[in-house]
């Protein structure tokens, strides 16, 4: 059934406000003077999203048990250490680069998503694929490229760039796309709602420790804002659920990248950086990319 106008026009909503959700959740390392570690920040998120999963679930009167139980606790442990990881790259990237690049370097996920589905899953692709891959990685390049120009010319130590945060991006990129695959595996298996609680609730025990030594004295009023993180990345993935449930994928392909777009506007309005040619025009070359992929 061809979806309806009205439907589309919904489910385009629905994804520009997870577009908007996720913009936030890599610019909260800068937007804290990156006073706050990344990992802190992720540990923050993590607990507070299984606070809300959690809060979700009895709300519809799932029991907890029940959602927690199952023999696959080693794939959601594998996902949560992905989670962890690709999440700490991203806000430390994030906080130390452009925000508009760090979220174009961000979108090769769906590249790794694909080299990694045809490594471990066996899926096929076709010329046209591997060359909408290529544009993206060239794309990724010109932004890395860039930025390394903009560290090497940078000497006011109020605008710090460092160059490795295009790398720590990428990383963050590549573990995110194995996170991808985990939950392509395991959604055969489990509720979204399950593996949300999973993810959530293993990754804050796996930094919870790791708090005791690592924790910073951080303000009351900038706890309670980190404290929105979890919340607002569940809203997010539900929003693209939502979304998805509405109208095909490959219609909505233009308005994920919409991210770029929230990511230099927080970018111009908070920090007063304007993005250059050259992250204009690896930009340009990852969505390309990433648009003709979807297309395939």
């Amino acid at each position: 059934m061809i979806p309806r106008p009205e439907a589309k026009a919904v489910a385009a909503l629905w994804v520009l406000g997870a577009a908007m959700a996720f913009a936030l959740l890599y610019a909260s390392g800068k937007l804290t003077g990156g006073l706050v570690p990344a990992i802190q920040i992720v540990f923050i998120r993590y607990l507070s999203g299984f606070v809300t999963v959690g809060g979700l679930a009895m709300a519809r009167r799932q029991p907890l048990r029940q959602l927690l139980a199952g023999g696959r606790r080693h794939l959601h442990l594998l996902r949560a250490l992905c989670g962890v990881g690709g999440g700490a790259c991203s806000i430390w990237g994030a906080t130390h680069m452009p925000l508009a690049d760090a979220a174009a370097l961000a979108l090769l996920q769906g590249v790794f998503t694909m080299g990694l589905a045809v490594l471990l899953l066996r899926e096929r692709i076709v010329l046209a694929q591997g060359l909408a891959a290529l544009l993206c990685v060239l794309g990724a390049l010109v932004i890395v490229r860039g930025n390394a120009d903009a560290a090497t010319a940078a000497v006011d130590a109020a605008l710090p760039v460092s160059g490795w945060a295009p790398l720590a991006m990428l990383a963050g990129a590549f573990l995110t796309a194995c996170e991808v695959i985990l939950i392509k595996v395991l959604s055969r298996h489990e509720s979204m709602l399950s593996m949300l609680l999973h993810v959530n609730g293993l990754a804050a025990l796996l930094l919870g420790a790791a708090m005791l030594v690592l924790w910073q004295p951080v303000e009351p009023l900038t706890l309670a804002a980190l404290c929105l993180i979890g919340p607002m990345a569940i809203f997010g993935q539900m929003c693209n659920v939502r979304a998805y449930r509405l109208a095909d994928a490959a219609w909505l392909a233009p308005f994920t990248y919409s991210s770029v777009a929230f990511s230099a506007l927080i970018g111009w309005v908070m920090f007063g950086t304007v993005p250059g040619l050259a992250a204009w025009a690896g930009t340009a070359l990852i969505v390309g990319g990433g648009l003709l992929l979807i297309r395939r």
